[in-house]
């Protein structure tokens, strides 16, 4: 998986989501106990540019440890020296205040104090409250952004049980559907789309209720990028034309890593756009399988 430029081989899919966020929103999403709530709550934690290229470089060393021969982080080509003198000194620290034998060697460990602090505590943790139509499409963006490991979790499944490929678009529609239904009641597959010129179209995902049109797109070349934003395009003036499609969401499977930067194409194709003088929110998420 690939963040700021970098593939990560060995880091948890988790960590590499997080440095994503990190890289389109400056900010990252979890979620965390809160003690005046006696309850978890989801919350948005944004980083400074400098704390942002900070976590980045610690998680590139970190990425290098887990690649390498069990032994301390000084020993790993790579690893700049004042991260591997923190992650071999690293002690973990229990909620009743014991403290483990070093060297415990997990990402807090080559973050830092002030980062752990940051990203481990509530120090900075805003809770999302969010109800309605901001419920609905935080749902729909949590799921998008679990369909990579989902997807290989389904691929990857353990010897004897057969996998469950999801190679094409209709295999993530109704993947996304799957992990959709239970949180949007009327969420349903191929809705029909006012025709244009003659030409009718089937959105893939659509929730009356949300006022939310999900549509895949599915790169299987390496070539196939420039027809996909084609299609985009086109989309944005068809689905716009639906009377109860407020928000438009596209999920694009890059199974070629055709798209060049995905984050910034994702902030140049999202955005507020006026079809038919009607208003209509546009999000592209672009994700790997």
């Amino acid at each position: 998986m690939k963040a700021f430029g970098y593939e990560f081989a060995h880091l948890d899919e988790s960590h590499v989501e997080d440095l994503q966020s990190l890289e389109r929103e400056k900010a990252i999403y979890t979620d965390h106990w809160i003690d005046e709530l006696d309850d978890f709550r989801h919350v948005r934690i944004a980083m400074s540019d400098e704390e942002i290229a900070e976590y980045l470089r610690s998680m590139v060393a970190y990425d290098l440890f887990l690649g390498s021969p069990a032994g301390p982080a000084k020993d790993v080509p790579g690893i700049p020296a004042d991260i591997a003198a923190r992650a071999d000194a690293y002690q973990l620290k229990t909620t009743d205040g014991g403290i483990t034998g070093r060297p415990w060697y997990c990402p807090a460990g080559f973050m830092g104090d002030h980062l752990e602090a940051v990203l481990c505590t509530n120090e900075r943790a805003q809770v999302i409250e969010e109800q309605g139509i901001a419920a609905l499409l935080s749902t729909i963006r949590r799921a998008i952004d679990g369909l990579t490991p989902a997807i290989r979790a389904f691929r990857d499944r353990e010897k004897g049980l057969a996998p469950w490929p999801v190679a094409r678009e209709d295999d993530v529609r109704d993947l996304l559907y799957a992990m959709l239904r239970g949180s949007i009641d009327d969420i349903r597959r191929e809705e029909p789309i006012p025709s244009k010129a003659g030409v009718s179209k089937v959105a893939d995902l659509f929730s009356r209720v949300g006022r939310t049109i999900v549509e895949v797109k599915w790169i299987g070349r390496p070539t196939g990028w420039r027809q996909i934003l084609e299609e985009i395009n086109d989309d944005i003036q068809t689905y716009g034309r639906h009377q109860e499609c407020f928000h438009l969401i596209f999920v694009v499977v890059d199974a070629a890593r055709a798209v060049p930067d995905p984050r910034l194409v994702e902030a140049q194709l999202s955005g507020e756009q006026t079809i038919d003088g009607r208003r209509l929110s546009v999000i592209v998420f672009i994700r790997e399988p």
